[in-house]
């Protein structure tokens, strides 16, 4: 018995979130489902999910990334990580369900980026078992060609450790379209397009800043003109779209971002973002503060340590409140010891003496990846330099020794996460 779709409403909960089905049955009397679990979103714009197909003796479920590109369109990320395939793989068979899914009425309506090649492999049919290869032609051809609408089942968000693991490079299964996040200092900037080839083919592309378009649709063969943006302060999220393959697939262009001296790209024709529709930029805006001629040779020093010496990290951990303290202290004999940290290259701390009472230091993380380093200001009198470096987390509390000298210094990354959006 088919479930009953419910009634998409634009009151209240997110539209997009919750289970969407697909079910269609072929005239051999298998029969295809798809379906789509939507997590709460990431200021209202980064969408996680988790998609499960299945066909006669297949079945796979995999870890996804939606990108809301306005009110009725969710931007389909290319990567579609394997949680489990059984009995056989279908590797990059899935990069052709793509495009946007368009919400209308009371379904999910796949609208594809359609193309003659993607710019990956896909599995030689040959390496199938006899039994499987109609089923992987099958299941080919209903992700790259058919017709797919999901009816919405229920207003039940995916709920998973794995929704927020996504929403950070340093933490997705893979590469899901989201970059490292970038740090700037410079509220104003200019962001200009190009077309990473040699070719002309009509490639056109979309830029949204914190949920407002600001670029819409663009040829990049014909705006190559710099145009400046504004950040908020803290976390900005950029997504750079590829509207469409051009005449010649994929989508060639290529974005430029200029903040201050800081300049990063964003490049349709990497490998990992080869035939993407979209690639995720979460621009991190710091407050600048004016410095004393002191502090500024105190920052200069650590930047140079860290950049000349060998930086090993110790540990990476995952923390629930957004300021954690640091506990430092010498455990053993007090010989001296003498450290600097760097905190997000942001917060320099120089000439921390390391003593037997424990010096305090309270640390306001960034959502996201934040790296601590820690670096030997002298050797003291008992080489090398070390110290016991205590994490308090509200109750929990971690434990490290931290060994340094002056070659290689020692870091800590520390992930704080972002409640998402009711």
């Amino acid at each position: 018995m088919a479930t009953q779709p419910i009634t998409v409403s634009a009151q209240g909960n997110d539209k997009f979130v919750g289970t969407w089905s697909f079910e269609k049955t072929d005239v051999e009397g298998h029969t295809y489902r798809m379906n789509l679990q939507v997590s709460s979103p990431e200021r209202s714009t980064l969408y996680p999910a988790l998609l499960s197909i299945s066909y006669a003796q297949f079945t796979g479920v995999y870890q996804l990334l939606l990108v809301k590109k306005n009110n009725n369109q969710l931007a389909i990320g290319r990567q579609k990580f394997p949680v489990t395939e059984v009995p056989f793989s279908i590797g990059a068979y899935t990069v052709p369900f793509n495009g946007t899914l368009d919400l209308r009425s009371n379904s999910l309506n796949v609208n594809r980026m359609p193309a003659n090649r993607y710019g990956f492999p896909v599995p030689a049919l040959s390496m199938y078992e006899e039994t499987n290869k109609m089923a992987v032609l099958r299941i080919s051809e209903f992700l790259r060609n058919e017709p797919i609408s999901l009816q919405k089942i229920n207003n039940d968000a995916w709920r998973s450790a794995e929704a927020g693991r996504m929403l950070y490079s340093y933490s997705a299964p893979d590469y899901m379209g989201l970059v490292d996040s970038f740090y700037v200092t410079s509220k104003i900037g200019s962001i200009r397009f190009s077309e990473n080839t040699q070719k002309t083919d009509d490639d056109t592309v979309s830029v949204m800043l914190n949920q407002r378009m600001i670029v819409d649709g663009i040829d990049i063969d014909r705006n190559t003109s710099t145009q400046q943006v504004s950040l908020d302060t803290g976390m900005n999220i950029l997504v750079f779209f590829a509207d469409n393959y051009g005449r010649v697939p994929p989508n060639t262009g290529r974005l430029s971002m200029t903040f201050g001296a800081k300049t990063f790209d964003l490049d349709f024709t990497s490998r990992e973002n080869r035939s993407a529709g979209f690639i995720v930029a979460k621009i991190y805006l710091l407050q600048e503060k004016q410095k004393a001629p002191a502090e500024i040779t105190a920052r200069k020093t650590i930047e140079e340590r860290v950049e000349q010496r060998i930086t090993k990290l110790i540990d990476s951990i995952r923390v629930n409140s957004q300021e954690v303290t640091l506990a430092i202290w010498d455990d053993a004999v007090e010989d001296g010891d003498s450290i600097s940290l760097q905190i997000n290259n942001e917060i320099f701390l120089p000439g921390i003496a390391v003593k037997k009472k424990p010096q305090f230091i309270n640390v306001k993380l960034y959502p996201g990846d934040n790296k601590i380093v820690f670096i030997a200001d002298n050797l003291g009198a008992i080489p090398p330099n070390t110290s016991i470096l205590e994490i308090i987390d509200g109750k929990k509390r971690r434990s490290y020794m931290i060994n340094t000298d002056l070659r290689q210094n020692s870091a800590i990354k520390i992930s704080y996460d972002l409640v998402l959006d009711n």
